[in-house]
Order: structure tokens, then C-alpha cells, then sequence
């Protein structure tokens, strides 16, 4: 009893507080999405530990959902509870998903989109992933899918994973609490924030060695911000980061970084309760932020950081990624995974309309 209660703490820093009663549904507790034409992955962490105690990878068939949300959901793939976030391979072929309870990454088989199966690094020992440092959270796939990057909130570690031999190669210390990671545009550097101190480091991502940090003067310098989701300017230009308290989204200019980091924070965008989601559409014009405590995703005017309309979520917004259909890829979709909820929202990033809440 004390080990799962200690993971369900462990888990408030990541996503906030779990509800007391969930129950399983549709979703359970949803963490991460990841978007592949023409399904999305949300992975469920099930930090409420409602039925047999499990958590799950979520398929999403997009076609569907455009049109009926209560039945785009197609397939339900048991796993640990208490997984984090998730990326895919350059090819789409693979899913990545951190495993907070059992410090590894776990590999999902992607080549047939609509049926995720498990890979196993080591079959002797049944579905195993690659281990990490303590409590992997957020995870960043560098640009020739050769990398990733892993931020262990616990142990305060970045765990670097050579994909070519699915084994972890070092793991380099910053401070415990480190959140979410981040590649610029041009993968020279690696970005991670922290959500116990106001910092967001920069790693080289050719060794994942320390280079600088920053973030934003406050009188409680070290414990003023805490910083989450972070997302690049299709030009790589600018950053975005969100700031859960007190309540913002910082616009950074990225081209002076790393060498004039303390000049490179531009203003913060007063946001709502708790801000943990970033994602820049992918025009650059507008930046979308999930605010957690007040069940809100913002649109940001990505030049001015003036916020534009506040919308509705279900519950504890924390991650949110844009879409586009092949026959308009200039015309996005937006779908908000929400903790609380335990569900998501969809949104038309164009009218900024919600077009349903599932399930």
C-alpha cells in the first residue's frame, strides 16, 4: 500500500492532483497525445486506480472523430498505470511512452496504426521497455529519430536512449523536478523545464551536457515559476513555455539562445489557472495553452502574446496537439486531452469553435 501511494503522489507534480473516485471509462486519467494521420494515441495513466488497476494506450480514429466522437475510439491496449507522455517515431511506425512506475520507455509497434502492439526489449522477461532514470515524464524524439531525451522528474535526470540499440547511454543530472523536453528546429539543443524551480535548462544534443538555464526574475528566484509544456515557432525563432504559478505563457526570443539566455525572455502572457499544455499551430500564429485548474485551453496571438478567447475543456486540460486533414492540410483541428475529465475535447482551430467533449 505505501509504494502505490507514493506513485499516486508522485503523479501530482506531473498532471496535478488525480480525482479521489475515478472510475474507468472511455479514458482513465489521460496524460499524452501523439498524432499520426489519420489516428491519434492518448496514453491513460489511471492514477485514480479505478477497476483492475491498469493503464491503457488509447487509438483514435480522426476520420471518425471529425464526425462522431463517441465512437472514434477503437481500440483500448492495456498497460502499467502511471505511464507519462508519448511520441512517435520519424516513420510513424513506433510509439514511445514513459512508464512513471516502472522507470523504463516503453515501445509500442505502430505498422499496423489501428492495432498497437507491445515490443518487448528483453521477450525472456515478458513486455519490457528501456530503462531510465527514476519517474520519466516528458520525452523528445530528436530530428533524425536517433535520440530521445527523457526528463525523470524524480531523480532529476535527462536519461539519453540510443535507439539504434534501445539502451539508455547516460543520463545527465539537472534538478529534480525536471518536467518536459523540447528539440529546437535545427536539433543543436535540447530544452527542459522544471516544474520546482523557475528554470528551463538547455542540454547539447550531441552529449547532453549542461549549458545554461533561465527563466524569469522573481524574489523567490528558485521556487517563483513552474514551468511545463514547451513548444518552437515553425521557424524556430521563438518558444513558448508554459508557467503553472503563477499563471502565464513566456514568449522567448530562441535566437538568443543559449549565449544571452538571460535577455531572451520576451514578455508573459497572462494565462488562467495552472497552465500545463503548449502547442504552436502549425501556421505560427497562434500558440494553445491547456490551463489545468480552470478547465480552459487559451489561444495566444503568437506575435503579440495577446490571448484571443478562452474555451472550454473538460477537466484538467494538460496536453494538446493540432491536426489537419490530407485534402486541407491548411485548415487544423485541435484535441485537448483532459486529466480530470478523463476524456478530451475536440476544437476547430480556425473558428475556435469546441465541436464535441468525449466520451
Amino acid at each position: 500500500m505505501a509504494v502505490i501511494l507514493s506513485l499516486v503522489a508522485a503523479g501530482l507534480s506531473a498532471c496535478a492532483e488525480p480525482p479521489a473516485n475515478s472510475t474507468e471509462g472511455v479514458f482513465n486519467s489521460p496524460v499524452g497525445i501523439a498524432i499520426n494521420w489519420p489516428y491519434a494515441y492518448v496514453t491513460n495513466g489511471n492514477f485514480g486506480l479505478s477497476a483492475d488497476k491498469h493503464g491503457f494506450l488509447s487509438t483514435i480514429d480522426l476520420r471518425i472523430a471529425l464526425t462522431r466522437g463517441d465512437l472514434c475510439v477503437i481500440r483500448r491496449l492495456k498497460t502499467d498505470p502511471f505511464l507519462g507522455k508519448i511520441v512517435l517515431s520519424n516513420d510513424g511506425k513506433t510509439a514511445y511512452v514513459t512508464d512513471r512506475r516502472i522507470n523504463t520507455v516503453l515501445l509500442f509497434d505502430l505498422s499496423d496504426p489501428a492495432n498497437p502492439q507491445p515490443i518487448s526489449i528483453n521477450p525472456q522477461v515478458g513486455f519490457a521497455g528501456i530503462p531510465t532514470a527514476l519517474q520519466p515524464y516528458g520525452l523528445a524524439l530528436s530530428p533524425d529519430g536517433a535520440r530521445l531525451f527523457v526528463a525523470c522528474e524524480q531523480s532529476g535526470h535527462v536519461s539519453i536512449i540510443d535507439l539504434a540499440t534501445n539502451q539508455l547511454l547516460t543520463s545527465t543530472t539537472l534538478a529534480n523536478g525536471v518536467n518536459d523536453v523540447k528539440y529546437d528546429r535545427q536539433g543543436k539543443y535540447v530544452y527542459v523545464t522544471n516544474l520546482r524551480i523557475n528554470t528551463v535548462s538547455i542540454l547539447d544534443s550531441a552529449n547532453g551536457n549542461f549549458l545554461t538555464s533561465f527563466g524569469v526574475t522573481t524574489a523567490r528566484t528558485l521556487t517563483g515559476y513552474d514551468y511545463r509544456g514547451l513548444d518552437f515557432s515553425p521557424d524556430g525563432r521563438r518558444l513558448y513555455v508554459a508557467s503553472s504559478h503563477p499563471a502565464g505563457l513566456l514568449m522567448i526570443d530562441a535566437t538568443l539562445l543559449p549565449l544571452n539566455a538571460a535577455q531572451a525572455v520576451i514578455r508573459t502572457a497572462p494565462m488562467d489557472g495552472a497552465p500545463m499544455g503548449v502547442a504552436v499551430r502549425p501556421d505560427g500564429k497562434e500558440v494553445w495553452v491547456t490551463n489545468f485548474d480552470s478547465d480552459s485551453v487559451i489561444p495566444v496571438d503568437a506575435e503579440t502574446g495577446v490571448p484571443l478567447v478562452s474555451l472550454p475543456a473538460s477537466g484538467g486540460p494538460c496536453d494538446i496537439r493540432f491536426f489537419a486533414r490530407p485534402e486541407r492540410p491548411d485548415y487544423y483541428y485541435a484535441l485537448s486531452v483532459n486529466f480530470k475529465g478523463h476524456n478530451l475535447t475536440l476544437y476547430d482551430a480556425m473558428t475556435k469553435d469546441q465541436i464535441w467533449g468525449i466520451p
